[in-house]
């Protein structure tokens, strides 16, 4: 069921004290400042004038001005979820993270709605909160997810260029990118669950991510996404965008381990070890382990490491057989030595 609200009760008879589900709170009117304030940078004498940020506060952290003033160098209002600047002139609109369900937040969603459509060239980021805020308003969906993603150690994939970047999140929402209107993208995804980690539209200057850029202590390997808006608020100008197409890993169940063959005293023995590893890692992991060696005073044939052995010749035609047998969902063939590998590259012609 996922996590769910849960009481820890002492003694007996003690009475179950009062639920409070925060999913049914607006949290976002609780931690928001209350009436808009300005920040500006410091300035050296010869410097531009630096340009213009507003950025709604849905619980936004006091590095995110740091990180807008001292990296950024520009002028930074911060108003409130509900406030109106729908009239107001500024050069790009940010919106922050912040806590809780997304739809409660109907103001914010209302208002962002409005000034997308008539601002269409005006630069647009979002992270966390802020990310499901801009997909409700584009016209997506959220979801509450099973257990939420939590740490400094979440894997994202850039879908422009496949890379995968190491993040900071701390969120139970998601956006649901099958719900993405027309002319929108997924951006980011999570290698770990497959989730939507961040969107964009393919002509206008708007994007968003799930995770945060310039946590801190980090890690911010992404607080690069920063400088990219802030190059969109300079130039105000449309852009193109292209992505690919993410194949996420297929959990595995089984798979065929082809171990060193028949091996003499003191000959290769760095095989028939890293081929044990190989099988423990396996069963770590909570994947069938199969294993092929017709060698039987090996480690790895001991009785009890593998799930299955075959003692058999390591050659395509035994190999092939046994997997017609068993249908592995994957093949390791660098743990036996060249006997091993020899056998691969036949199977693979």
């Amino acid at each position: 069921r996922g996590s769910t609200l849960g009481a820890v009760v002492v003694g007996k008879g003690t009475p179950t004290p009062a639920w409070d589900d925060p999913n049914l709170r607006n949290l976002v009117d609780e931690v928001s400042i209350k009436s808009p304030k300005s920040y500006e940078p410091q300035q050296e004498e010869g410097e531009p004038s630096p340009m213009t940020i507003l950025a709604v506060d849905c619980g936004m952290k006091y590095n995110m001005i740091r990180f807008f003033l001292h990296h950024l160098k520009v002028n930074l209002k911060v108003v409130p979820w509900d406030y109106d600047y729908t009239k107001e002139e500024f050069d790009g609109l940010f919106i922050s993270n912040g806590p809780g369900n997304p739809q409660q937040c109907e103001k914010t969603i209302g208002y962002l709605k409005k000034i997308m459509e008539e601002r269409p060239n005006l630069p647009i980021f979002a992270i966390c909160l802020g990310h499901q805020l801009l997909a409700l308003a584009a016209g997506a969906t959220t979801y509450k997810m099973k257990f939420g993603n939590r740490g400094v150690n979440q894997p994202c994939v850039d879908l422009r260029t496949g890379r995968c970047y190491i993040t900071s999140q701390n969120h139970g929402f998601a956006v649901d990118e099958a719900s993405l209107p027309a002319g929108w993208t997924p951006l980011f995804t999570n290698a770990n669950d497959g989730s939507n980690e961040g969107i964009a539209h393919k002509t206008r200057p708007w994007l968003s991510v799930q995770f945060h850029p310039e946590a801190c202590n980090g890690p911010v390997d992404t607080a690069f996404l920063f400088n990219d808006y802030l190059n969109m608020v300079k130039s105000q100008q449309c852009h193109f965008l292209s992505t690919i197409t993410y194949n996420h890993p297929q959990e595995l169940s089984r798979v065929l381990v082809l171990g060193s063959g028949g091996l003499t005293i003191g000959q290769a023995g760095e095989f028939d070890y890293s081929g044990s590893q190989a099988i423990k890692a396996l069963r770590e992991q909570h994947v069938q382990s199969i294993l092929i060696n017709p060698n039987v005073a090996t480690v790895q044939t001991s009785k009890g490491l593998a799930d299955h052995i075959y003692f058999v010749p390591i050659t395509p035609e035994f190999v092939t057989k046994i997997i017609e047998k068993v249908r592995p969902d994957g093949l390791f063939a660098a743990f036996g030595g060249q006997t091993a590998l020899n056998c691969a590259i036949a199977l693979a012609q």
